[in-house]
Parts: C-alpha cells; structure tokens; sequence
C-alpha cells in the first residue's frame, strides 16, 4: 500500500508543476504580442520618437481641423511675443512687460540687522556731571566735576575722572547732638582724581511716547585714585587734619544718545578707601591737640562713599563714519 500511495503523490506533483508552467508561458505571451501592437507614444520634444503611420485610418471622434489656424512652424503674430522668465515667473507680452514701472530695489536695500545709531570708536567724550552722596545720614556731599574718555572700540574707554565736595551737614546730625548729647565723628570730603577703564557691555533703544526712536547704554567702570579728606573736629576751638587716601571707585550707568556729538549719562559710583578720623577722648587730652600727633593717634575705617551723578557727554570729533560694509 505504502509504493501505490508514493506514485500517486509523484504523479500529481508533477502534474502541477506542468500546468503552472504551462500558465506562466501564456501569460508572457499575450504580454508581448500586446506590446507589439501598441505603438510607443513619443513624449514632446523626442527627437527619436517613431513617425506616425501615414496607412492608418483617421480617428473618426477627432475634432475637424480649423481652416483659419496657422500652420503650427509659423512665426508669430507681432504683439504675441512672450518674455522668457529667468525666474519662473508667469511669461507676460511684450507692451506689458514694457510697461512695467522701473525699480531701484535691491537685496543690498533688505537690512536683516540695523546698524548701531552711535559709534564711539576712536572718539573723545568730556563730560561735566554732578552728584550728591547717599549712604549717609548724618553728612551729604555734592560733588562737581568732569570725566575725559577716549574709546579704544565702541565699548571699551580709558579716561580721567576728578571733582570737588561740597559738605552738608543734615538734620539728624543736630538732632543726635540735642537728643543724645553726643557729637558726632566726621569727615568731609575736599576733591579727588582718578584713572578709570570703562566697558559698555549692553546697548539697545526704545520708543519714546510712540513717536520716536531713542538708543541707550549700559557700561559698567573702574579705576584707581586718590581722595582728600579732612575731619570735623568735635571741639570747634582744635585744630583739623588732612588726608590723602588711595580709593577704589567702582560703578555702573546709562548713556541715553540725543545727537551723534550728545549724550545723557546716568550714573551710580561707590568710591572705597580707608579713612583717618580723630581719635576719642582728643578734647580732654592735651597730647592730642597737636594735629600730627592726633592724626598718628587716629582711628582707620573703611569707608564707602555712594554718589549718584547726572551729566552729559560732548563727543569730538562730532560726525563718525561706517568703514564696513552693510
């Protein structure tokens, strides 16, 4: 039983395998006997498409031939003639194209970022300011003065920087001598001088009441010089000292720019040294009444001295010129 069962499973295998191929041969056959008959369509502008049969029999569903049409290699019609565009853009006739307006724009005129309203670079700027102290209660200083700056870049400055004080002794120091029946110690400060390096790191505008553009700063400086000091003494019938003391000011301000020769400055400095002021108990002790010996015997302090300033920048030479390209 098994041998019968195996021919019988042989013979039907090899029956199939017949008949698909048989299948796969006709079908390649009416593949290639259609492409026969089907002639290729040439595309457009084909220099090696086939030439239409002159034997075949006209389409009986074209439409007839227009009798006025011109002949498809005439030339054109005057007024027909079309611009050929560089940059896709739709042809147009000749009179329309003529009667284009002309323009003057360019992608130089397309500024993605404008420039800077105010240069600095290579210029000076005098500035005369005045300020008044504010971190203390007891004695106010008005200050009174001018800067000279010279721009190395549009950001960085070297300059000098000197003023003269004016004391005022406030409310609160005469209460604390009726209230508490003390007096209080106190410098007051003469005039000072220093070297400061300047950097503006910020720089941008605003609009001003909607109707204008105004361009403005932030720089930040620094320096070293000297401050005359001078004390107070408690007993107006003793003799005063002086001091000349190195200082440290440090600050931060705002240029507001009005002209290319004129600016506004704002400002807020904290000048830093250590002072000498007269030693407690000189009025009862006659050593001290010397004012060499009470300024050896003093006490040293540091002292921060805050001043806010107003001023104005005049900037020579008073014009200034791009030197790069837009």
């Amino acid at each position: 039983m098994k041998r019968p069962a195996i021919s019988f499973c042989l013979c039907f295998s090899v029956c199939v395998s017949v008949s698909v191929s048989i299948l796969g041969w006709a079908g390649v056959g009416e593949a290639k006997s259609k492409s026969k008959e089907a002639p290729p369509v040439a595309a457009p502008g084909d220099s090696n498409a086939a030439p239409a049969d002159s034997n075949a029999a006209p389409d009986s569903n074209a439409a007839p031939a227009d009798p006025n049409a011109a002949p498809a290699d005439a030339p054109p019609a005057p007024g027909d003639e079309t611009v050929t565009p560089e940059g896709g853009e739709v042809p147009l006739p000749v009179e329309a194209e003529k009667a284009k307006p002309p323009t003057t724009l360019s992608w130089q005129d397309i500024v993605v970022v404008p420039r800077k309203a105010f240069l600095k670079t290579n210029r000076f700027e005098f500035s005369p300011l005045a300020g008044v102290s504010v971190n203390d209660n007891l004695i106010r200083h008005y200050g009174f003065g001018g800067a000279i700056n010279f721009f190395l870049s549009d950001v960085f400055s070297v300059g000098l920087e000197g003023q003269y004080y004016v004391k005022a002794l406030t409310a609160t120091e005469e209460n604390v001598g009726l209230q508490y029946n003390r007096i209080p110690t106190l410098n007051r400060y003469k005039y000072s001088g220093a070297l400061m390096f300047g950097y503006a790191p910020v720089y941008g505008k605003f609009a001003l009441f909607n109707s204008q553009i105004m361009h403005w700063e932030i720089f930040a400086n620094a320096g070293a010089g000297v401050i005359a000091t001078e004390i107070i003494p408690r007993d107006p019938g003793l003799s005063s000292f002086s001091n000349n003391r190195i200082m440290v000011p440090v600050g931060i301000g705002s240029r507001f720019f009005l002209f290319n020769w004129l600016t506004v400055n704002f400002m807020l400095r904290d000048y830093i040294f250590t002072d000498v002021f007269e030693p407690v108990g000189r009025e009862m002790n006659p050593a001290l009444r010397d004012p060499a010996a009470a300024k050896a015997a003093g006490d040293t302090s540091l002292v921060n001295n805050v001043m806010v300033y107003a001023g104005i920048g005049l900037y020579l030479p008073t014009k200034f010129s791009y030197k790069t390209p837009r």
